[in-house]
């Protein structure tokens, strides 16, 4: 017919437009604590009943020595044999210091901690609990895949110095 124009969208180009939030079936999930010994490149134990700390600074983040807390070392993924890429997603909060918002930066680096951080490759979020002595649940957080090996620090930010954020972090593992 002519002179008709039609009202039906092109879902095509809408669809190519559109940003992806969730691309892929999420893989096992596996969680970590703080290692014994961190001193070499070996973080994170699978399973650890032992949380990561993070330690604020004065309405900053934390800067002085060990305030981050090093989360996976170069030698801490894979877990599953043949994975290749690694989605941290969760935290579980175990205690903190004050019952003040904490902003949580997610860093994930190849090498320092101020490179990467630089390179602005990390996500933040914001966590507050009822009160200092309660317990947290699980928080969600978006991160991009990264290839295993590959080291992650998360740092806390809260208006008292010296705040303290003790936490446990799952992630999946992916073949790429």
């Amino acid at each position: 017919m002519a002179g008709v124009v039609s009202t039906v969208p092109d879902v095509s180009a809408i669809l190519s437009k559109t940003q992806v939030i969730e691309e892929h079936f999420h893989n096992r999930e596996v969680w970590f604590g703080k290692s014994a010994d961190q001193s070499g490149n070996n973080w994170g134990t699978v399973g650890s009943l032992t949380p990561y700390q993070a330690i604020s600074g004065n309405g900053d983040f934390g800067s002085d020595a060990d305030d981050e807390a090093k989360v996976l070392g170069t030698d801490d993924t894979p877990v599953f044999s043949g994975m290749t890429l690694v989605d941290c997603h969760r935290l579980m909060v175990d205690a903190s210091s004050r019952a003040t918002p904490y902003v949580l930066r997610i860093i994930v680096g190849t090498g320092t901690m101020a490179e990467a951080i630089a390179a602005r490759h990390y996500s933040l979020f914001i966590y507050k609990k009822e009160s200092a002595a309660g317990r947290g649940g699980p928080v969600d957080f978006m991160m991009h895949r990264h290839a295993v090996g590959t080291k992650v620090w998360i740092q806390c930010k809260n208006a008292t110095d010296d705040a303290t954020i003790d936490f446990f972090l799952g992630h999946h593992e992916y073949v790429d």
